[in-house]
């Protein structure tokens, strides 16, 4: 099958255990998985908790998806057992110390994988005030991100719906663009998730428009619910439309569930994704980007050369960034 977009199957975002295809796929075996998605033309596949699986299975999962010419999506830093504590918004030494041991292992990891984005979530101090949270989150990322470049890799930023994981620190994605913005670094960048962006904010056309020069990554899934991208609230076709006029050629990652798991459903999704894709042929677009993809197969348009000649996107301070996204939000 041939697609407009380059879509990527997920190996397991919730559980390494339940990947999207196991149905079709005859198996939950991610090698399985990553030969399904391969069969029916996709780019890449998403494994985002890559680095807590054993040695040996990374060794034949990098291994496999290089010889099937897939794209390995983003992985996350840290583990599902981590992802909530606050260590990005600290700056004491053992902080900064378990910071430098977390992007370590995912630096090593996305080596491994093939992987250039990096997923970061953090959790919020209830101890400390908002906004000192922030600034010093944007310190961390500041401190980190020319790390990331050293290695070719992308720092991506992904708010969270409170209402979905609790206590993490960025739960509106505005908020989560102003905090990249204040950064002002080309290796810190945003994921776009339709999910927690419908649940969050609303406006999904919108907020995707005007973070377009942040969007390193695309996830798509239905609201509520997280199920297939055809059932549920959002007009998931009105999403890949709009994504593909403003020029996003990174991985659209299927991070989604299923409303009623089982095979129809699995050859339904698929069915209707691709005659979704297929209606992209005729959508004019804005004038290409150049390099049509960045990293060797990463995320949106590049947007690196022009942050680093013009400096910190629009000017932001952290300490702007509160304020900022509550009027933001309020203008919604």
């Amino acid at each position: 099958m041939n697609w407009t977009l380059r879509y990527a199957a997920h190996l397991g975002f919730r559980s390494p255990e339940a990947p999207l295809f196991p149905a079709s796929a005859a198996s939950s075996d991610p090698l399985a998985q990553i030969d399904f998605a391969a069969s029916i033309g996709f780019a890449g596949v998403q494994d985002p908790w890559f680095a807590s699986r054993p040695a040996s299975v990374q060794g034949a999962l990098a291994a496999r998806i290089r010889e099937r010419g897939l794209v390995a999506g983003c992985i996350v830093c840290g583990s599902p057992s981590t992802i909530r504590a606050s260590s990005w918004t600290r700056v004491d030494g053992a902080s900064r110390a378990n910071l430098e041991r977390e992007l370590s292992a995912a630096f090593g990891a996305a080596r491994r994988l093939g992987s250039r984005q990096i997923v970061v979530l953090t959790g919020a101090d209830a101890d400390t005030p908002r906004q000192m949270q922030i600034e010093r989150f944007v310190s961390n990322l500041a401190w980190a991100a020319p790390r990331l470049a050293d290695e070719g890799l992308t720092l991506c930023l992904e708010p969270i719906d409170a209402r979905a994981i609790p206590d993490v620190l960025m739960n509106h994605f505005p908020e989560g663009c102003d905090i990249a913005r204040a950064v002002g670094h080309p290796a810190v960048r945003m994921v776009f998730d339709t999910a927690h962006v419908q649940s969050m904010d609303g406006d999904l056309l919108s907020n995707l428009e005007r973070a377009f020069d942040l969007i390193e990554i695309v996830q798509i899934a239905n609201h509520p619910g997280r199920a297939e991208p055809e059932i549920g609230e959002i007009n998931m076709a009105a999403v890949l439309t709009k994504a593909y006029q403003l020029g996003y050629r990174g991985l659209v990652e299927l991070e989604h569930i299923w409303a009623k798991p089982g095979l129809d459903a699995e050859r339904r999704a698929v069915d209707w994704l691709g005659r979704t894709d297929a209606a992209l042929a005729s959508v004019q677009t804005r004038e290409e980007p150049g390099p049509v993809e960045r990293h060797n197969g990463g995320g949106g348009p590049d947007r690196g050369a022009e942050v680093a000649v013009r400096g910190p996107l629009a000017g932001k301070q952290a300490r702007d960034v509160v304020d900022a996204t509550d009027e933001k939000r309020n203008s919604y």
